[in-house]
């Protein structure tokens, strides 16, 4: 009886390790970054979505956010550390990425796309050919398609119309903004953030360029006096998964990981569209001026802008006329 005993004890200790082990195998860890600064709300949005994951996984999985300065990496470097499984999970504006995959950067055309409404419909042909040039390009997948608020003009005088900015120098910071100011007649000026308020303030520029949620972060209300809201330029943002990596979950996780991402996609469009309402009307109750572009204006502004649509297209091959005629067919009728 007591070497049976004896018998049945080893066999369920045998029977409870092995479990423990392939328990113990089966849980997960991840790491994510995120090129946003600790405090910013997509952060804080992430570390939401990670904490949901865990627990829709019964902490099987876990997926630990790491910021911008608390991980080595820079917010171009975002792309390969995830397609080096440096880290499993990241972030990144299209833009960032422009030195490895420019002809994805169609978002950025100006005045192609002007508005989360028309960003929403143009993604949903745009992400796939995304997914798949990141996809065969790096093997990483991009999970999530999302924008951060538009880009748009701030000036230290009345303007009321895009014809306006002829004669006036703007501060720019990407090559599309120096050719966009150049074709309304405006001088583009580079200058760093840190100089743009001082700028403004003695009148060395006349204009800058940036989203409502920087402007009003900046406290720029103290100095401008108009914002033309033309939205010319959505933020296009990326969520991207190291393909192996998600490959190599069982088969559940996975599953519910994805679900996890369709759930979360729309939350971070949300986040994106109340901080802009929120800074819009903080700006306007400090005295801004907000001025919303005339249908007209619009028209006229995107006529000037076509050759440059098209030099990019051709540039980029068939990926960029396939996706100009996306952002067109999408954008332009939605705006």
């Amino acid at each position: 009886m007591k070497r049976l005993a004896f018998s049945l004890l080893c066999t369920v200790c045998s029977f409870v390790g092995a479990g423990a082990t392939a328990f113990a195998q089966d849980k997960v860890e991840w790491r994510y970054f995120s090129y946003f600064p600790v405090n910013d709300n997509a952060v804080k949005l992430t570390r939401q979505f990670a904490e949901d994951v865990g627990t829709a996984t019964n902490g099987r999985l876990k997926i630990n956010v790491f910021a911008a300065g608390e991980l080595p990496y820079k917010a171009p470097d975002v792309l390969r550390a995830v397609a080096t499984n440096q880290v499993q999970m990241g972030d990144m504006a299209v833009g960032f990425a422009s030195g490895d995959v420019p002809e994805l950067n169609v978002l950025s055309l100006p005045f192609l796309c002007t508005s989360f409404d028309a960003f929403k419909k143009a993604i949903v042909g745009i992400g796939p050919v995304v997914d798949q040039v990141i996809g065969d390009r790096f093997k990483v997948d991009v999970a999530m398609n999302w924008t951060m608020p538009a880009q748009n003009f701030w000036f230290n005088r009345p303007i009321t119309k895009s014809t306006e900015i002829k004669g006036l120098k703007v501060r720019t910071w990407n090559p599309e903004q120096v050719n966009m100011v150049q074709l309304l007649g405006g001088s583009p000026v580079s200058i760093s953030s840190a100089e743009v308020i001082p700028a403004l303030e003695r009148k060395v520029i006349d204009g800058a360029i940036t989203s409502a949620l920087s402007a009003n972060e900046w406290r720029a209300y103290e100095i401008i006096n108009t914002g033309l809201m033309a939205n010319f330029a959505m933020g296009h943002q990326v969520t991207m998964i190291n393909k192996a990596e998600l490959a190599k979950l069982p088969e559940d996780l996975r599953t519910i990981l994805l679900r996890k991402v369709d759930e979360w996609e729309p939350k971070y469009m949300e986040m994106a569209a109340k901080g802009e309402g929120e800074a819009r009307s903080n700006l306007s109750a400090n005295g801004v001026k907000l001025v919303d572009p005339s249908g007209e204006d619009y028209a006229h502004v995107r006529a000037t802008m076509l050759p440059m649509w098209n030099e990019w297209a051709n540039k980029h091959g068939e990926t960029g006329k396939k996706l100009l005629g996306l952002a067109r067919a999408g954008c332009i009728g939605t705006n």
